[in-house]
């Protein structure tokens, strides 16, 4: 009998999910216990006749759109050295002209995604191509609540838009610097042609050379052709503006109220490769975020929400009980975790079911290529998990 070969089933596994159009390309990183036990490429960048990038084969430093990655990266982070430092507190009450949105909400609620707000608003849709970000952040404040905060757990874009412009307030500099000042500088996650963590503005996005945009993989092209039932409600503010870019969404940011708000926002507007997604992962699980404290790591980690049903820890999640979630059974109770909307995910667990030492599980994809109409990732996410965890 043949010996199973558990790296060999992981690569056939992604390998076959480009195969079956799942996404056109991702880099999957596994690592447990101090070791990288797998960081592999797979497919291509792009797929579709105008897409840039078009069967650029993918390689392990390629840039992903991280969409809600965003949220535990950037925003948790930089939300856990704030209070580390004494800038806020976990029942902290979130300030005007914010609280209108969510009455009676802290920062905790906004973290557990229980502050009361909307799950989502098209508010690029409302102002078309009029923004900028301040507008839409306007429109967050005037949208009223969904229910009491701290009654119910609902995964809201809302509140971390508005943990961002928080952020930005406390740190008293604009979030994409304070990221990098504080997060990706001091661990050597910003340098290279682009940085392997960071913000893409829009203006920095339309200027990109032709060797900054090789690293970076495309996510959504904005063709009518594929939507025979009518063009969707995003294309009325991104098809204008993309125009020099083949209709393609390529170094800007694939989330539509993150381009609204110049690329730079708490929910979402992040870009990275597996390698630096796993850095920081690691520093989560282990330690090494300067500015915080390790007992400020261990409790957003650690933190379970209150609400009865919810998965939810301080910015993170955790897995579903019933095993019905992204990860399946493969991760322990204690796995704290989050996934993207593009396709990306990262899941750390420091007690695993089988005992071993702790494993951090990364995946990278750019699943909304050619549309974001494509659910395939989600048979997909439980079973990458299972091969990550028996490595």
């Amino acid at each position: 009998m043949t010996a199973r070969d558990p790296q060999q089933e992981l690569f056939a596994l992604l390998e076959g999910a480009v195969a079956d159009a799942v996404f056109p390309g991702c880099v999957a990183l596994v690592w447990r216990d101090g070791a990288t036990l797998y960081h592999e490429a797979h497919g291509h960048f792009a797929t579709h006749v105008d897409a840039p990038e078009r069967f650029r084969a993918v390689g392990r430093d390629a840039v992903y759109d991280l969409a809600s990655l965003t949220k535990v990266l950037c925003t948790t982070t930089l939300a856990a050295i704030a209070v580390s430092e004494g800038r806020l507190a976990l029942d902290t009450a979130v300030p005007a002209p914010w609280s209108s949105a969510c009455p009676d909400a802290t920062l905790a609620d906004l973290l557990r995604h229980s502050a009361g707000l909307a799950a989502h608003r098209e508010y690029f849709a409302e102002l078309g191509r009029r923004g900028p970000g301040e507008r839409l952040l306007e429109r967050v404040c005037a949208t009223p609540p969904a229910y009491i905060a701290g009654t119910q757990a609902i995964y809201s874009d809302l509140g971390f838009m508005i943990l961002g412009a928080w952020l930005e307030r406390a740190f008293d500099a604009p979030l994409d610097r304070v990221f990098a000042d504080r997060v990706a500088w001091p661990l050597d996650l910003d340098a290279g042609t682009v940085p392997r963590l960071g913000f893409h503005r829009l203006q920095a996005a339309r200027g990109a050379t032709s060797a900054e945009q090789a690293l970076v993989v495309p996510t959504e092209v904005y063709d009518p052709a594929l939507h025979p039932a009518g063009a969707p409600s995003w294309f009325a503010c991104r098809l204008p503006a993309n125009a020099a870019h083949g209709l393609t969404a390529h170094y800007e940011v694939h989330d539509d109220n993150a381009f609204m708000m110049n690329g730079v926002a708490g929910h979402a507007g992040l870009f990275g490769d597996a390698a630096a997604v796993l850095e920081l992962g690691r520093c989560w699980l282990t330690g090494g975020i300067p500015g915080l404290e390790d007992r400020w790591r261990r409790t957003f980690l650690e933190h379970i929400s209150p609400v009865p049903g919810s998965t939810r820890r301080l910015g993170w999640d955790g897995p579903n009980p019933d095993g019905s979630g992204a990860t399946g059974i493969a991760f322990s109770g204690a796995a704290a975790g989050h996934l993207g909307y593009t396709g990306t995910s990262l899941w750390l667990d420091p007690t695993p079911p089988d005992g071993r030492g702790p494993v951090i599980a990364v995946l990278l994809s750019n699943r909304v290529h050619p549309t974001r109409d494509n659910p395939a990732i989600v048979r997909l996410r439980p079973a990458f998990h299972r091969a990550a965890a028996s490595l």
